[in-house]
């Protein structure tokens, strides 16, 4: 897959998509969650790291616990788990289970108008649990990507053929995968419409007023759309969203507590340390300290 290393500069902080094969230009990785901790001393992944790439982990033998977004993500055969590009993730020690995982980068990744695209609020599920028959189905699919892994060549042919599978199999796993219960298209448009515009301007660290006046909307109208989705106001919306982020580059970089608070629009540290502590429960320093243990 790919290996832990630390940044001390970059915002995004990614983990590199460097897949473990001779070829350098193949568009997908599967792997085995017990191959990919053979490779590091446990201590790395025990870290917590923030892929620059997509992945699904099927788990296909045992249970255990998996952290996405440091939250406990439970995990037995059957259980399908979708990260996203951004999130963090956390590998814990002496997990009992095993796991096929799909990496992609993002010039693989399957895009599409017609569907909802993820973000944090978004409310498209992340995990599914999947009866035996489906199961073996979607294993069977593994099965026929990893032989094409195998055989690829690097040639711009052979990788135009892996990304068209790579591409089928995903839809194919979203057509297995049981409905949404909560449905994005359930929510207000201008909930969402907040929701990417917060995405797209979140280091500028915008007021709900600016974020309204740029996608056309009141901020009443915001706040009532936010109110119907999550029963919060579009201010405690956008501080969540500014405060996971905030997390993320606390507990899984080097950089400075004052460089990332600088980052959000905060000149004075003390500033910065309150909005921490008010929206996350703790003092950057201590968030920082949890986040290496």
């Amino acid at each position: 897959m790919s290996s832990y290393r630390k940044h001390s500069l970059e915002k995004p902080v990614p983990v590199d998509y460097l897949p473990n094969v001779t070829c350098d230009h193949l568009p997908y990785e599967i792997v085995q969650r017990s191959g990919v901790l053979a490779k590091k001393a446990a201590r790395d992944y025990q870290l917590r790291q923030r892929p620059g790439f997509h992945q699904l982990i099927v788990c296909t033998e045992g249970e255990g616990t998996h952290i996405v977004d440091f939250e406990p993500v439970p995990l037995q055969r059957g259980s399908v788990l979708r990260i996203h590009l951004g999130q963090v993730q956390q590998f814990l020690p002496n997990q009992r289970f095993e796991a096929t995982m799909v990496v992609w980068p993002l010039d693989s990744h399957l895009s599409s108008s017609t569907r909802p695209t993820w973000f944090p609020g978004s409310k498209i599920p992340t995990r599914w649990e999947l009866a035996e028959p489906d199961l073996d189905r979607l294993l069977g699919w593994l099965d026929d990507l990893h032989a094409e892994q195998a055989a690829f060549d690097g040639s711009s042919v052979k990788r135009e053929v892996l990304v068209a599978m790579l591409h089928t199999f995903l839809l194919r796993v979203e057509s297995t995968l049981p409905a949404n219960q909560t449905s994005s298209s359930q929510l207000p448009q201008p909930y969402i419409d907040l929701r990417m515009e917060i995405e797209a301007r979140l280091y500028a660290r915008p007021t709900v007023e600016f974020l309204a006046s740029s996608i056309g909307y009141s901020s009443r109208t915001l706040d009532r759309a936010c109110h119907f989705a999550v029963g919060k106001t579009a201010k405690q919306v956008l501080d969540e969203r500014t405060a996971l982020e905030v997390r993320r580059l606390l507990t899984q970089t080097d950089r400075s507590v004052a460089s990332i608070g600088r980052d959000f629009g905060f000149d004075d540290a003390s500033n910065f340390s309150k909005f921490v502590k008010r929206h996350l429960g703790a003092l950057p320093s201590v968030l920082r300290q949890q986040g290496h243990i």
